[in-house]
């Protein structure tokens, strides 16, 4: 069984806990977790969570959280580089970016944001289906909105 979005936050929570005497993490002393973002894997099934660290309304850090409770990674933002989402941007906004690439006069249409990581475990964006005849043709992958690559859908990715 997955690991609930409350479970995920206690993991994230009781991290911070112990990360204490890390130097490069000691910023995130003073965080709470925020609200967890589910990553999927490319067959659009769960694969874990992506728990904000929040300090005074900015994303401070992350903890990477896998579906059964440990954490595969932790990680503080530059202070000069803090992203206000801890996916970078938001559904919306993707599917905008995603906008930009496809021609509706040749029947192409987008389909819902889904927010995975390509490839291994941190690699994260949101991908894009570029539908035609509502079957997938291309995926579209955005990062923020001047990142942002694609190829056909159901490819796998080079290394």
């Amino acid at each position: 069984m997955f690991l609930s979005k409350k479970r995920a936050i206690e993991s994230a929570k009781s991290e911070m806990n112990s990360i204490s005497g890390v130097r490069a993490l000691a910023p995130l002393n003073k965080a709470k977790p925020g609200e967890p973002v589910i990553v999927k894997d490319l067959h659009k099934q769960p694969s874990y969570w992506l728990v904000p660290f929040i300090i005074e309304g900015k994303v401070a850090g992350f903890a990477r959280v896998l579906g059964n409770g440990k954490i595969a990674q932790i990680g503080a933002f530059n202070p000069e580089n803090v992203p206000t989402l801890v996916s970078r941007i938001d559904a919306s906004e993707a599917r905008r970016v995603a906008a930009e690439r496809i021609s509706p006069e040749k029947g192409e249409s987008l389909a819902v944001p889904v927010f995975v990581h390509d490839g291994p475990i941190g690699r994260e964006a949101w991908l894009v289906e570029v539908l035609k005849d509502s079957k997938p043709s291309r995926w579209i992958f955005i990062i923020s909105p001047s990142t942002v690559y694609e190829r056909p859908a159901g490819e796998p990715r080079l290394k």
